[in-house]
């Protein structure tokens, strides 16, 4: 009996489900006036200007002559970016800047004394100082 009426019971709910149910109507599509228009705005990154190390200018450089003066150096393009502790007769100048997040300029000029004067000048990695300007 218990069966007879579990079958009973799903045939009725199962009777329900047929395509004759009358279906919603569509409903035409509605357009938003462009002053309710709430799209997100683009956002930006900020991408902050740095500049680190020695800002050197080519035409101080050029003036660099083997025998100078430690001093004679320091008053012509400034201190070293780097003093090294292990070399001490060893002066690195190095730069690097970017403006928004791109490169923008990456140099470095090693000096090398011996003693108190100037002995040797190693430029090579003045390329882009030499470009920039």
């Amino acid at each position: 009996m218990k069966q007879l009426t579990f079958i009973a019971l799903v045939f009725v709910l199962l009777s329900g489900c047929s395509d004759s149910v009358t279906k919603m109507p569509e409903l035409p599509e509605i357009k938003m006036p462009s002053w309710l228009d709430f799209s997100m705005p683009e956002i930006d990154l900020y991408k902050p200007t740095i500049s680190q190390g020695s800002v050197l200018e080519i035409d101080a450089v050029k003036k660099l002559t083997i025998g100078m003066s430690k001093d004679t150096v320091i008053n012509l393009i400034g201190t070293p970016s780097i003093n090294d502790p292990f070399h001490q007769d060893q002066w690195d100048y190095i730069h690097h800047s970017s403006i928004d997040g791109e490169k923008l300029a990456h140099y470095r000029l090693t000096l090398i004394f011996s003693g108190n004067y100037l002995a040797e000048i190693d430029s090579s990695g003045l390329d882009e100082l030499a470009n920039s300007e």
